[in-house]
């Protein structure tokens, strides 16, 4: 089997320390899946105040920020980042969580 950068508890306990670091804010991760079959992967789903997010993280390192404008669905956040680190992960998340919390002016990076 490859040598991937990550494992998919460390994802999901990511994850996890990230729903708890925002609890009683205005933004709340909703649902976390996994994914353990070919490439394992797991799921964060964002309830924000007028949008509503995703972050998909594989083993590989590979991981997708996401975020959508309720009322259109338009896009408003989008990101790829290629991790080596869950460090590497900071400043997306951040860029992510202001777009939930904001009204949505659409942007992408």
């Amino acid at each position: 089997m490859a040598e991937y950068p990550f494992t998919l508890d460390q994802i999901v306990g990511w994850f996890r320390a990230k729903q708890a670091a925002i609890a009683g804010s205005e933004v709340s991760i909703a649902e976390i899946r996994e994914r353990p079959e070919y490439l394992p992967a797991a799921a964060a789903d964002f309830d924000g105040v007028n949008a509503i997010g995703r972050i998909s993280g594989w083993v590989s390192g590979e991981f997708d920020f996401e975020a959508i404008r309720v009322s259109d669905g338009e896009n408003v956040f989008w990101r790829h980042v290629d991790a080596d680190s869950l460090e590497a992960l900071e400043e997306a998340f951040a860029d992510l969580l202001r777009s939930l919390r904001a009204s949505g002016a659409a942007r992408s990076v």
